[in-house]
């Protein structure tokens, strides 16, 4: 378990001193291939501060979601077709009238990478301007969270780490309810009536 600790803090201090344009490529390629977002978007915190740390990683997420969305859709498009075919899966294809309930849905489920959002986003082909408008917002609240608390740790302040943790907690909290509320619409929605 120390070791594991020290190569999160070695990983972090590497990191949290690095220049701000590598900390934004980082975040913005990274995640293209499977990196974790979030110890980069902590490490953005611990080097810029909540408001130019949260700056820099919306700029870097936008850039990262244009990038992933594209690549599925045009250049990636018949590779990652074939590849999940090849495991029993099918590109989801989606009516207009549902692309923006699973957009969100996709983007606040928790574990699922960022790069397979934006892969299968891309993939079911969902419209350009209302996969930005429903997934900035909705990243930029974990986000906002997460570089808060990267902030508290540089600051080495309890309270701040306390609230740090607060608001990841509530994060976490308001998305199951967001989760559960859409679930209950979508089958009173898909109910049919008598």
């Amino acid at each position: 378990m120390d070791a594991i600790f020290q190569a999160w803090h070695t990983a972090m201090t590497a990191m949290g001193n690095a220049h701000p344009a590598l900390l934004f490529l980082a975040l913005a390629l990274l995640p293209l291939v499977g990196v974790p977002a979030s110890p980069l978007i902590i490490a953005a915190g611990v080097r810029l501060g909540t408001g130019a740390g949260f700056a820099l990683v919306v700029a870097a997420l936008l850039c990262d979601f244009s990038l992933g969305y594209w690549l599925a859709r045009r250049w990636m498009r018949t590779p990652l077709t074939r590849w999940l075919a090849g495991r029993g899966h099918v590109v989801p294809v989606l009516a207009p009238a549902d692309e923006a309930q699973f957009i969100l849905l996709f983007r606040i489920t928790p574990g699922i990478p960022l790069s397979v959002q934006n892969y299968v986003l891309g993939l079911a082909g969902v419209d350009f301007t209302r996969y930005l408008l429903i997934s900035l917002p909705v990243q930029a609240v974990y986000a906002l969270t997460f570089v808060w608390f990267g902030n508290s740790l540089a600051d080495n302040a309890a309270w701040k780490m306390a609230l740090g943790v607060a608001l990841l907690v509530a994060t976490g909290l308001a998305v199951g309810l967001l989760r559960r509320w859409l679930k209950r619409r979508s089958t009173t929605v898909s109910r049919p009536t008598a």
